[in-house]
């Protein structure tokens, strides 16, 4: 110790750092069982918040199951998606339609008349058009400084390109052309000659919808003639009868949008989701029944008191192999949340509410019974094929997907309003718990669960951890201060008195051996 000069058996040959330590063993073992105790609250910290964690991914299927537009889906069915194939938003009503597709959009198309370059001198498409002007059948209409411009209207629309013809190539032009007047053209070599047509379908102005307003570049040069072009189309078809047309390939009516792919018949219908809505009721009840059976687990596991947290000491000087240390601390971590009230009451308050009646609800559902259909009001989970099994099962759900089907086929928002009620058929909002629809009571359920968790155990991202377990702690940790500092003073006073000992011991050593000297020199 810092002021001691220790002297270890010098004069007497006793070990006096194991006679301390064993003298401070009695204390050592007391300030270790308050580390183990420490160490058991921080275990059942660990505990808590992992069962936060799992509530957390429940509440967030919960939530989920609280949105009207789960119980909303639709799907729309084709009956050819060769032909039509079609998409809804959830507005969408549920009805079909009989569409006729007789003629597909289509853009407009020009091509070369004639060939671009002499057939025995084809032209460099990388190469400058400056380069090559002689190659080309077609006067460029060049102006000073070896430029060119011209103009072109694609869709109403005028675009100019000035070139110059020393640094622009046949390739490099296309791709300006492309990217600058909204068309698709291309230079076929196996021809000479060069094709084009709009991005977009449909006749969107009158006459031809590529024109060459000024330049000689795309007359004469590529000759592309007006009059050679192809027109634009649009669709026309007929939903119902109704005869329609449209610009592009796409229709959208009463929020189902169509996509025309070719010409024929075919019926579109739109349809409730019920596999949707029967998948996401199906992940409420296997994520509910893997988090109670993880915290029935906890609370019903064995409590083994007399293994206790091992210290740094026992496992350094214990002899236990790395699997025996495991074993002993999976047997000093069970049970920590065995019988715990939170836990009890928070399942307690979730079971009630799944087994409980939504008062007001007179929505009716037709299911089947035996060999029966019956209808009766859609106010609880057993009426649509969720209910708990035994007893021994502590709450577990249990799901008659052939009854939810039937629940949902015959009137999916009476399902809809068991699950997510928040307004009466008025409008009016409700302010009665029992009223509410048992998604909405269950977030709740599990929000308070998760509260009063948190307010015992905390939460690791926190800044300041006030809960209970952390408060506790830090209590420990005092008194652990205290108790370490009491053991270095008490080590102290040990090694003091056992210096003065061998000091004592030392000198009476030292004067024995003068006497012994003075007689023997006296003998003499």
């Amino acid at each position: 110790m810092v002021g001691i000069n220790r002297i270890s058996g010098l004069a007497t040959g006793i070990d006096t750092d194991q006679i301390v330590k064993d003298l401070m063993r009695g204390h050592q073992m007391r300030l270790d069982k308050v580390w183990q105790d420490k160490q058991i609250w921080r275990w059942r910290q660990d505990e808590y918040r992992s069962i936060n964690t799992s509530l957390l991914s429940l509440r967030s299927v919960v939530s989920d199951l609280r949105l009207q537009r789960n119980f909303q889906a639709r799907r729309v069915v084709s009956s050819d998606e060769s032909l039509v194939t079609a998409s809804a938003g959830s507005n969408a009503p549920v009805t079909s339609y009989q569409v006729r597709v007789e003629e597909l959009a289509s853009e407009a198309t020009n091509c070369s008349t004639g060939r671009i370059s002499a057939e025995d001198d084809p032209i460099d498409t990388n190469a400058s058009l400056w380069s090559q002007k002689d190659k080309f059948l077609g006067d460029f209409g060049w102006e000073e400084g070896n430029t060119f411009s011209f103009t072109i209207k694609v869709d109403n629309q005028s675009h100019t390109i000035n070139v110059d013809g020393e640094k622009e190539t046949l390739n490099s032009l296309i791709a300006r052309i492309n990217k600058e007047c909204g068309v698709s053209m291309f230079y076929d070599p196996s021809v000479d000659k060069v094709s084009l047509s709009t991005h977009k379908t449909g006749i969107r102005q009158n006459g031809a919808q590529i024109q060459v307003i000024s330049g000689a570049f795309l007359t004469n040069v590529l000759k592309i003639d007006e009059g050679n072009e192809q027109a634009a189309k649009d669709a026309r078809f007929e939903i119902n009868g109704l005869g329609l047309t449209s610009y592009d390939n796409t229709y959208t009516v009463n929020g189902i949008t169509l996509n025309f792919n070719g010409e024929g018949t075919v019926t579109v219908s739109l349809e409730q989701d019920i596999d949707r809505m029967v998948d996401s009721i199906k992940s409420f009840v296997e994520k509910y029944n893997e988090i109670l059976e993880s915290i029935n687990k906890k609370l019903y596991e064995e409590r083994f008191s007399s293994y206790r947290p091992l210290t740094e000491e026992q496992i350094r000087d214990g002899g236990l192999t790395d699997r025996q240390i495991d074993a002993w601390e999976e047997k000093a971590r069970s049970g920590l949340l065995k019988g715990d009230t939170i836990l009890n009451g928070a399942l307690a308050e979730m079971r009630a509410v799944l087994s409980s009646i939504v008062q007001g609800i007179t929505d009716e559902v037709t299911v089947t019974r035996g060999f029966e259909e019956y209808t009766g009001k859609a106010d609880q989970l057993s009426m649509i094929g969720i209910t708990t099994g035994y007893y021994q099962e502590r709450g577990k759900l249990h799901l008659d997907e052939k009854r939810l089907r039937e629940a949902l086929q015959s009137n999916a928002e009476a399902v809809m309003n068991l699950f997510t009620r928040t307004r009466d058929k008025e409008g009016n909002e409700i302010t009665d718990p029992a009223q509410k629809g048992i998604a909405v009571r269950l977030y709740d359920s599990v929000n308070n669960a998760m509260s009063r968790i948190t307010r015992q155990a905390g939460s690791a991202g926190s800044l300041y951890d006030n809960s209970y377990i952390s408060r506790t702690v830090r209590q420990i940790d005092e008194r652990m201060m205290r108790m370490e500092d009491q053991y270095l003073r008490l080590e102290e006073r040990y090694y003091r008195q056992f210096t003065a000992m061998e000091q004592a011991i030392a000198t009476m050593n030292a004067q024995s051996m003068w006497l012994t000297m003075q007689f023997m020199g006296g003998g003499q």
